[in-house]
């Protein structure tokens, strides 16, 4: 019988020794697994001339004659009592030399053998001891063991499992472990005579620390870096490697540490995460031959260069204590969204094994863990301030994004039962319960803020307010133009706006005279290196509505004279015929802009449609991630459903007043004036009409007194709001994806023809991907598998060797990223 699992029997054969093999693996396995060098002397124990054993990581392996033939762990207490069992019935030891190595009685061995020939391995489970209780648990027991070992304190190990000293004393002497009298300081400098071969640096806590300190003082000496397999360089060395690398682009994530040295197991770490002694997993990365869709480590580099996880760092600091930490949690929900896994629910669908092992993890994280890092997330309240830090790193990259500003709404239509306000959705023209979220995007189409109204309020209304925030982001000095659609139209709103310091861009709203043809003239514009042709027409000065007049102080009534003067707001108009004849009117304040850049900045808003629909249906934009709702704020009011009633009846007895006045007046019109040459006449021979006539107009002016009796708007007690800090969290990775994306298409322009039309799709093949891994001393090497044509795949390489010029670790990782594209296969005919 075998089996790969730990804690399994093995019959076999070893070295001539006949017996039962427990704990060995039949498959192939890595070098570390099993010691396959002798181990120093002094790290041995032995049994006797043939059998000896060392502890190691953890493990205790058995040794018979040089040739590894149990290995168990040592807070397994059944297994080690089996296999103290299975070397006195393979006759390799006697009860003496088994119980002195082992640290029992041999009344004790022999009790474990009868109770093993009695009842199986279930004879060798431990019975509750009566009396005290033990504090620690059997994985604890053997942290304690491994710092033990290394020279950890009883206070510091007390420290850090939050215990007493006590208790790590008793721990330590039900254990066996005695502490060996201090060495005398070495005789010559330089040489430390302390370290015991078999027992691996741990990272130690300062005496004088806090006990509140955080999981990252843990680390390593100052002097020293550890890299993810254990491994110590000095600070000069990680000085020089990481010289080339630009300040704004080098993570800042937290110190930490580990304890593993296998990534495809990580217990160890997992152990101090549940005694809240981490922060974070560092990443371990292991070879992989062909590891599915690690092809989307293509964007770590720019990931990396983004900031979004220095933006997290910034804002929520920790997630401490934790595995999957704050960074760990980014960096795998920024590569799920690349990876068009859409909503928590979809990690399922996924091997974990194998999506952790692209982040350096064994196993990735699954639904419940994902939604439970958004809750945690979200109950700090801080996702306005995530997406203002993202949105304010983007600016400092380049302050020209923000020249021209595209702010626009999108309604996401809600289904559940939670009494929402409504809204109507342009593509549909069907008012339903919704949630208007206003988004705002930059001068090259990028998404740089999102903002959720939770009344449905109109563009005019959100407007200011959220310029308000672009100007805190940005500066008083910036005078930036701000873009938007005839939801936005209003001339008090314009004047507000350019009073402000803001420039305006925007559709004529209403009805407006076509101009003649002649006033149209053709203009050719080389704009961002694509050439534009509009039929124009340019007036520099049109009267485009009336403003409030400026409060003067009353003058007498004897001076009062004649009507007030009247102000009205004048504008720029530059209007586009189309090939259908149709006129398009745009309004702006900038005299300074030529014609064609105006249109050219107008008609560019549909990216915002394009990038609506685009994460609609690729990132599932308008997704819940939660299905809770929250009541309003009680100063929110709403429109009164009595007086909209009245509203309407009062525009549906309008309309027939309208309708009556026009038939009596056509009525009139044809009057045969040889037959009812008087009015009276006329009256008397319609007298049915106009009594219908005055019913209708005694309706409107009761109406008109009913509704004047009822309030416009009430306290919205009754409506309630989606939650929203969750959605923030999810927009600013899905954001920060997009935007990768973007950057990657864009470096694909030099290689690839059709970048335009297909450099998404190609990415979207590139990131499902399989990879080749390979991991050196200081680089991550990932040869991404070849592409569906040659063409695609010298693209892709192309986009590789851009890449690999950055020099940017893994985040987390001293490993620098290594991206190359395997070499298609020449077609054989």
């Amino acid at each position: 019988m075998e089996c790969g699992e730990e804690g399994e029997w093995y019959f076999g054969n070893s070295s001539g020794v006949g017996g039962v093999y427990y704990g060995m693996s039949t498959h192939p396995s890595p070098a570390w697994l099993l010691p396959v060098e002798e181990p120093d002397s002094d790290g041995r124990t032995f049994l006797n001339a043939s059998v000896w054993f060392a502890n190691s990581d953890g493990y205790r392996v058995v040794f018979c004659r040089h040739e590894p033939i149990y290995r168990i762990a040592l807070g397994d207490d059944v297994h080690l009592r089996a296999v103290a069992v299975a070397l006195r019935q393979s006759r390799l030891a006697t009860q003496e030399e088994i119980a002195r190595a082992f640290g029992h009685d041999v009344s004790t061995q022999g009790r474990w053998e009868r109770q093993y020939a009695k009842e199986g391995i279930d004879g060798l489970t431990p019975k509750k001891a009566p009396g005290r209780s033990r504090e620690l648990d059997n994985s604890q027991e053997g942290v304690v063991r491994r710092w033990f070992h290394s020279g950890q304190s009883n206070r510091q190990m007390a420290k850090r499992l939050q215990v007493d000293e006590a208790t790590i004393r008793r721990t330590l002497k039900r254990l066996g472990l005695t502490r060996l009298a201090a060495p005398a300081p070495p005789l010559l400098p330089g040489i430390d005579q302390t370290a015991a071969p078999d027992a691996p640096a741990e990272p130690t806590v300062p005496q004088d620390a806090s006990a509140e300190a955080s999981p990252s003082t843990l680390a390593v000496p100052e002097d020293k870096e550890q890299d993810p397999l254990g491994k110590t360089s000095s600070t000069a060395d990680a000085a020089s490697a990481e010289q080339d690398v630009p300040a704004s682009a080098k993570p800042s994530a937290e110190p930490s540490f580990t304890v593993d040295h296998d990534p495809r197991d990580r217990s160890g770490d997992r152990l101090l995460a549940r005694q809240g002694l981490l922060a974070d997993a560092v990443p371990l990365f292991a070879d992989a031959d062909c590891l599915p869709r690690a092809g989307v480590l293509l964007a770590v580099p720019l990931l990396v260069r983004h900031g979004l996880v220095d933006a997290f760092t910034r804002v929520y600091g920790s997630l401490h204590p934790s595995f999957y930490g704050l960074r760990t949690t980014v960096v795998t929900l920024f590569l799920a969204a690349l990876l068009r896994i859409k909503r928590p629910e979809h990690f399922k669908e996924y091997r974990p094994e194998d999506l952790g092992a692209i982040v350096g993890l064994d196993r990735a994280p699954e639904v419940k863990t994902v939604r439970r890092k958004f809750t945690q997330l979200a109950a700090m309240e801080r996702g306005k301030e995530l997406m203002e830090e993202a949105a304010r790193r983007r600016i400092a990259e380049d302050e020209d994004r923000v020249a021209f500003l595209y702010i626009d709404g999108h309604v996401r239509e809600y289904h559940g039962k939670a009494p929402l306000f409504e809204a109507k959705r342009p593509q549909r023209q069907v008012v339903t319960p919704a949630a208007t979220d206003t988004w705002v995007h930059t001068a090259d189409g990028e998404p740089l803020l999102v903002v959720t109204s939770e009344i449905n309020a109109k563009l005019t209304q959100v407007l200011e307010p959220i310029l308000d925030d672009v100007r805190r982001l940005v500066g008083d000095a910036r005078r930036m133009t701000v873009i938007f659609d005839r939801g936005g139209f209003s001339p008090k709103l314009f004047a507000r706006l350019i009073e402000a310091g803001f420039d305006v861009i925007t559709y004529r709203k209403g009805k407006a005279k076509p101009l003649p043809a002649g006033q149209f003239s053709v203009q050719r514009r080389k704009i961002d290196g694509v050439w534009c042709e509009y039929t124009l027409s340019d007036r520099t000065r049109v009267r485009v509505g009336t403003l409030p007049a400026e409060k003067k102080p009353k003058q007498p009534a004897s001076n009062a004279k004649g009507k007030k003067a009247k102000h009205y707001l004048w504008m720029r108009e530059v209007r586009v015929l189309r090939e259908d004849s149709r006129q398009t009117a745009i309004l702006t304040n900038r005299q300074d802009l030529a014609a064609a850049m105006v249109a050219y900045r107008m008609f560019f808003r549909w990216r915002q449609e394009n990038y609506f629909k685009y994460m609609g249906e690729e990132f599932a934009l308008d997704a819940l991630l939660e299905y809770g709702s929250e009541d309003v704020a009680e100063t929110t009011d709403r429109r009164n459903p009595r007086w909209l009633q009245f509203t309407r009846r009062l525009k549906e007895a309008r309309a027939e007043v309208a309708r009556l006045q026009s038939e009596l007046g056509r009525k009139a019109a044809s009057n045969a004036e040889a037959a009812r040459p008087t009015m009276r006449g006329f009256k008397i021979a319609h007298a049915e009409l106009r009594k219908r006539l005055e019913a209708a107009e005694a309706k409107v002016e009761r109406l008109f007194r009913q509704r004047k009796k009822v309030p416009q708007r009430i306290p919205a007690v009754d409506r309630q709001a989606l939650k929203t800090e969750k959605k923030l969290i999810a927009d600013t990775i899905k954001m920060a994806a997009y935007q990768v994306e973007t950057q990657l298409r864009g470096m694909l322009q030099e290689h690839y023809v059709r970048a335009d039309e297909e450099g998404r799709t190609l990415l979207r093949a590139a990131f499902q991907s399989p990879a080749r891994l390979e991991i050196t001393d200081n680089e991550l090497r990932v040869t991404i598998a070849a592409q569906s044509s040659p063409h695609r795949t010298a693209a892709l390489a192309a986009l590789c060797v851009q890449l690999d010029a950055l020099p940017l670790p893994f985040p987390g990782s001293p490993l620098r990223l290594r991206l190359s594209v395997q070499a298609p296969e020449p077609l054989i005919s």
